[in-house]
């Protein structure tokens, strides 16, 4: 049934208000003489009797197609939280003093876009001229409820005109005659006792739950348990796991910036070797690197657990959580690196329980251990110390002392692709979009298949504008995500490719007004993608 079927028929019909006053005029005129009911009747109608404009749905149905065309005009660019990657135009590291910039820093690795606020549309003006009723007569409305006994009176009346007609009258006579009392017969001190006693009623029935809403230490980010599943689901028909040099053949993948295709050598190498710290850890970084952060966080937990020396894998773990806004986890993250580092173990009070911190006061405490531990030697830049403070200060939204914090360890460690990414990530989120792109394409030359950097460098296109190119980039990602399809079975295509990437080249195309592609990205049909943007796959 077409649209215009179901709305044009009877919406501009015989109006049923109308119908009844015409009966409800024809029985009074009859009726000698006009009692005071009656005549009440007959003012109510008398000024009700015009026939009210029915709604036209024809211009609104023609104006439908240019919605959403309208919409994009009025779409103001949007800011996004891009993932970590660092420029090295600066030579300062970050030390106490008057400098008020510490280093790069990003809300990791990956650039969250804000979502859409349509408060900040022009509103429109209404031709409408809106009354408003005083509190006195609010009050009186409320009190009498008149609809509620209308309702009452109607609710035992069958579908017939005349009968209703009748309950109609009725009804008016009694009102007029003062037979019916809509006014509240207790006193206020009783309504006020009723009222507490429905409070307190309520209050008992819903305590537990009121307590939950009640308590901010019960919020997820401040909860101990970060709710990432423990255990890793493993990607199904990986025909890798036929391979017993798995671990090395994803390490070569990685290398040639296949990232899809390590992630699979990955997950068959754990599955080969449950106990494989090393091959955890090197699933877990990969995701990242793959745009997955809850299975990233999942897979380097694993790690940790079986080796808790691992360096690297806390500071990743920390970004993978910042990704996920759990800043709770990645400050935790970020004190176990310290504790586990030999170098700077000392400087972990053991009098102070993180778990008993709240947000604030815990991040308080690691940025001071990280302060210090790069206060321990001012003359050498140590860039996981410099690596860490940049995502400390992602957190907490000090992007300018992030940046520095990033610039600083990559002019020690410039051929480290992360740091360039979460550079360009902190440099996005500070709108500085242009310089973003650079950091980003320096991370690209380093690692080609960094799809997390591609990712970004989409959505700062998004940011400056070009949406077409920013298409292209997602499309570059999901096509690198694409490329291990050969190496395990698919059960659909919709399972092609990460779901943030899909989310975000959905809204490219809305931006850009294009129907077309925005329904084969409903679809998932990457190649005829490739094809609408002229991408070689």
């Amino acid at each position: 049934m077409s649209l215009n079927k179901l709305v044009g028929g009877d919406c501009g019909g015989n109006n049923s208000l109308v119908q009844l006053s015409n009966i409800v005029n024809r029985d009074v005129s009859i009726s000698q003489p006009i009692s005071q009911a009656d005549r009440f009747v007959n003012e109510f109608i008398a000024q009700n009797s015009q026939v009210p404009q029915t709604f036209n749905m024809n211009a609104l149905l023609k104006n439908v197609p240019d919605v959403e065309t309208v919409q994009q005009k009025n779409i103001p660019q949007m800011e996004t939280n891009q993932n970590f990657i660092v420029n090295t135009q600066t030579n300062s590291t970050w030390l106490p003093g008057p400098s008020t910039s510490f280093m790069p820093q990003t809300t990791m690795l990956r650039t969250l876009q804000l979502p859409f606020q349509p408060a900040l549309r022009k509103q429109a003006i209404s031709n409408i001229n809106i009354q408003y009723m005083d509190e006195s007569e609010l009050k009186d409305i409320a009190s009498r409820d008149v609809g509620a006994k209308v309702q009452d009176n109607l609710s035992s009346v069958p579908d017939d005109g005349k009968q209703l007609r009748n309950v109609f009258m009725d009804f008016m006579k009694q009102l007029s005659a003062g037979e019916l009392n809509f006014e509240e017969s207790a006193p206020d001190n009783q309504r006020t006792i009723g009222k507490d006693k429905i409070i307190d009623e309520m209050a008992e029935k819903y305590k537990d739950e009121w307590a939950k809403l009640s308590d901010v230490t019960s919020d997820w980010k401040l909860s101990n348990n970060d709710g990432i599943p423990e255990e890793y689901t493993f990607t199904d028909g990986n025909v890798m796991l036929e391979n017993k040099n798995a671990l090395e053949l994803g390490k070569e993948k990685l290398k040639m910036g296949d990232v899809p295709g390590a992630v699979l050598c990955f997950e068959a190498a754990v599955q080969q070797q449950p106990e494989s710290a090393e091959a955890w850890f090197y699933l877990g970084t990969t995701q990242a690197e793959n745009e997955q952060d809850p299975m990233a966080i999942t897979a380097l937990k694993k790690s940790l657990k079986i080796d808790p020396r691992q360096l690297e894998a806390y500071i990743t773990l920390a970004a993978a959580y910042t990704n996920e806004d759990m800043p709770k986890f990645a400050y935790i993250a970020l004190s176990n690196w310290l504790n586990a580092s030999p170098k700077y173990s000392d400087l972990i009070p053991r009098d102070v329980d993180i778990q008993t911190l709240d947000l604030k006061e815990l991040e308080n405490h690691v940025k001071s251990m990280y302060l210090r531990a790069a206060q321990l030697n001012p003359s050498e830049i140590d860039p996981d110390v410099q690596n860490a403070l940049g995502v400390i200060f992602n957190v907490c939204q000090e992007y300018d002392k992030a940046v520095d914090c990033f610039k600083t360890a990559i002019m020690v460690s410039s051929d480290n692709a992360k740091l360039w990414n979460r550079l360009g990530a902190t440099l996005a989120n500070s709108n500085r979009s242009e310089e973003a792109v650079n950091a980003y394409h320096e991370a690209l030359n380093l690692e080609p298949g960094f799809i997390r950097a591609r990712y970004n460098v989409g959505v700062t296109c998004m940011n400056l504008g070009a949406h077409k190119q920013a298409a292209e980039h997602f499309l570059v990602a999901l096509n690198q995500q694409h490329k291990a399809s050969n190496t395990h079975q698919y059960t659909s295509d919709s399972n092609i490719g990460s779901s943030t990437i899909w989310t975000t080249l959905r809204m490219v195309c809305s931006f850009m007004g294009n129907h077309d592609a925005a329904n084969l990205v409903d679809d998932k049909k990457l190649n005829e993608l490739n094809k609408y943007f002229e991408i070689e796959a």
